[in-house]
């Protein structure tokens, strides 16, 4: 059969590829791409240093950020699958931290108290990013609570806190509105990471590794890079008026296990391993070897799961138009409005340097775009490297 793409069609995205390295949108990038099972493009270009001299390659090591959340949806559900957990089952009934969560409520003049939530989080609200919990910054009292906690622990280099210690503070932190009101990007899958060490018994990185990184061969998938392949690790950079510059002020890659391994952005990992893992989303749960999770449960995360009334008006990013939010995943609703020659169904998530993968089951199709840029345009590149994939389709 092939994989029904046009080979000249394929060629625009050597050329998307050199033009936005040659404009200085981005230092360097990869691509993969399979569909019917074939694979249709494997290519890198450019840089995975400029400083030091040293181009990207096919197996060059990526900061995949918030493309981690999906691997802990996946995580967690291979725990769902064994009735360890209900989707509607309170946290706190395995994370006492959050029995008495409070809320920071505003009234009409702005005046901020804080109150008892009305009800508890869920495994659901954590999913689906309706808990409440926001990440640290200025945006609202409880995001900026988080903010001075995290600037704590950065000042002091002695400061080395685990994945419990983390989720124990947010526990504190108050949430930003009743659990379940609305949809708001956050750190509700970091908490999800320690949920999973409760209820497996071992560390989130070992669990995820024992039930989808091993079985899927899923080697160079880790949240740290070990010193013998810390040479691959891609540069991640920051894009000013002259060209990338070297991004320097991120948080450090670990090159040992760290203590804090964060289910929302700690991943690192490389073109092939993130599609063999959307290979094994694409198929309904299973490799060619293994099956990770069933078919019914990849169906369940990849559906909306969102009403109406939760979509506050910024919900998503610019670039989320056209899509529902289902377990941890964008998902396909519309693709007129989306702007996209995609299909409905279409699903995954992204990461803040850019890197973006999409699970197409009516194309049979899983695509995946790495570089590392510092937030800018990388919604933009991702849905002109979306266009480029969808218009290479010949049959």
């Amino acid at each position: 059969m092939g994989s029904g793409f046009c080979a000249k069609r394929l060629g625009n995205m050597d050329a998307f590829l050199q033009r936005i390295i040659e404009k200085g949108q981005v230092a360097g990038a990869g691509v993969y791409i399979v569909r019917h099972g074939e694979e249709a493009y494997y290519k890198s270009f450019g840089m995975q240093d400029r400083e030091k001299g040293i181009t990207m390659k096919n197996d060059s090591i990526y900061r995949l950020f918030s493309m981690t959340k999906t691997f802990t949806i996946v995580t967690a559900m291979t725990l769902y699958e064994k009735g360890l957990f209900k989707l509607h089952d309170p946290i706190a009934e395995f994370l006492p931290a959050f029995s008495n969560v409070q809320v920071a409520q505003h009234d009409s003049r702005g005046n901020m108290q804080l109150v008892p939530a009305k009800g508890p989080i869920t495994f659901e609200h954590l999913f689906t990013m309706t808990s409440g919990i926001p990440y640290p910054g200025p945006d609202s009292y409880s995001s900026r609570r988080f903010a001075e906690f995290q600037s704590a622990a950065v000042a002091d280099p002695s400061t080395d806190v685990s994945t419990a210690q983390v989720v124990d503070m947010v526990a504190g932190i108050p949430l930003c509105f009743q659990p379940g009101e609305y949809w708001m990007y956050g750190f509700s899958h970091d908490v999800l990471g320690r949920l999973i060490e409760v209820i497996s018994g071992k560390s989130f990185g070992d669990y995820m590794a024992e039930v989808i990184l091993e079985p899927l061969g899923l080697s160079d998938t880790r949240f740290f890079v070990s010193e013998e392949k810390r040479s691959r690790l891609a540069q991640a950079y920051d894009i000013t008026a002259t060209g990338p510059v070297e991004k320097t002020d991120l948080n450090p890659v670990p090159f040992t296990k760290p203590a804090f391994e964060s289910g929302g952005a700690g991943l690192m990992s490389t073109l092939r391993d993130v599609g063999a893992y959307a290979s094994m989303l694409l198929n309904s749960g299973k490799s060619d070897t293994v099956r990770i999770l069933s078919r019914k449960t990849v169906d369940l995360i990849r559906q909306n799961h969102l009403l109406d009334s939760q979509k506050l008006a910024q919900f998503g990013f610019p670039a989320m138009s056209g899509y529902g939010y289902g377990l941890g995943v964008r998902t396909m609703q519309n693709t007129s409005r989306a702007g996209l020659n995609g299909s409905v169904g279409e699903w995954a998530w992204d990461g803040m340097l850019g890197t973006w993968y999409c699970v197409d089951p009516a194309e049979d199709l899983i695509a995946v775009f790495l570089v590392q840029r510092y937030p800018g345009a990388n919604e933009d590149l991702a849905k002109r490297f979306a266009q480029v994939v969808y218009g290479a389709i010949d049959e």
